[in-house]
């Protein structure tokens, strides 16, 4: 069998128990091995062998990419050959021969976060502007922040989903309409948000939002011109409203008049912009260092307390100083014992 036909047979498998963007992950992921092996002459996935396995790690760890990307491409590479060696394709061992390398916390966090400084200077800016309060970057920030959602999520709510009286967004797996939830029906939850946040998504539905329906004849809460907005289109207005010279000067010395990175198509290219995934990290920092309990704010972003103690919890030093000193000025304040 070549290689490339396995990897087609393997994504298929996992079709039933993946997303599409993990699908897409997993073929991005893959896609230089196939490369590799046709470049190498490998034609069978049965001529791999352990020293075959070993060459192209080496050649990954060479090509300059981080040390992240090295560590996905590798570790879906071992879950590959798992597969192909339990349906005799490959030896029993050859996935072995797959050396995962280790990283470190800091080589596996970001320290490109959006910052609570940074997050509230941006809603503040917004909030408190005739021009862009309300408009669809200014929205979906602060649900994106409020919540620490991922951009899936965010894009899979509807209109109905948005609770105007009480105050939450409601979560729906629903992939037989185009929004599936990264963790499936453990992923659906209530999430509540705040005056500002309602205030926000209000004058959004009610002066900018386009009054139109997705494919599936649904109503999304983020609406385009055309339905429900792409990734892309989410990404953009990410990037747009973290850009820290709407609210001050700029950091890299730009006018912002005549600055390409303030144009939508550009935005990305701002190296102060945050994407939708950084929003996500320095909203779970943000919650934390406000004082929800981890278990609490796991379930309102929806991971585990493991995964955002290794992940997501960003906190400085500084602020981890804080947390311990408001939870021992309230733990020692001698006011606060009870008389027994």
């Amino acid at each position: 069998m070549p290689v490339s036909h396995a990897v087609n047979r393997f994504l298929r498998k996992r079709q039933t128990d993946a997303t599409d963007r993990t699908l897409r992950s997993y073929r991005n992921r893959l896609d230089p091995f196939v490369e590799w092996c046709e470049d190498n002459g490998i034609e069978c996935l049965g001529d791999l062998t352990a020293w075959h396995i070993d060459e192209y790690d080496l050649a990954r760890r060479e090509a300059d990419l981080a040390p992240t990307t090295i560590k996905g491409h590798l570790s879906t590479l071992r879950v590959f050959l798992k597969y192909t060696a339990s349906v005799g394709a490959v030896d029993d061992d050859l996935p072995e021969a797959v050396d995962v390398p280790p990283l470190d916390a800091t080589e596996e966090q970001s320290e490109e976060r959006l910052s609570a400084e940074d997050a509230t200077s941006a809603l503040s800016f917004f909030r408190s502007s005739r021009k862009y309060f309300g408009v669809s970057m200014h929205a979906f920030l602060e649900v994106a922040w409020h919540t620490g959602a991922r951009m899936g999520g965010l894009r899979g709510l509807d209109l109905d989903d948005y609770n105007a009286d009480d105050q939450y967004l409601e979560f729906r797996h629903r992939p037989s309409s185009g929004t599936p939830l990264k963790n499936k029906g453990d992923g659906e939850r209530y999430v509540g948000i705040a005056d500002p946040v309602c205030e926000a998504l209000e004058t959004y539905i009610a002066r900018e939002r386009s009054d139109k329906r997705d494919e599936y004849g649904r109503e999304p809460l983020f609406c385009g011109r055309q339905g429900r907005p792409s990734f892309t289109t989410l990404r953009a207005w990410s990037y747009q409203a973290t850009q820290p010279c709407l609210w001050t000067e700029c950091p890299h010395g730009r006018r912002r008049s005549s600055c390409d990175w303030t144009q939508r198509s550009e935005a990305s290219k701002c190296p102060s912009s945050r994407s939708p995934h950084r929003i996500r990290t320095g909203s779970i920092t943000w919650q934390l260092n406000r004082s929800l309990s981890i278990e609490v704010v796991a379930e309102r972003v929806n991971a585990t307390p493991s995964v955002i103690r290794r992940y997501y919890d960003q906190a400085t030093a500084e602020e981890e100083f804080e947390k311990r000193r408001r939870a021992a000025e309230t733990a020692l304040d001698i006011d606060t014992e009870s008389d027994s």
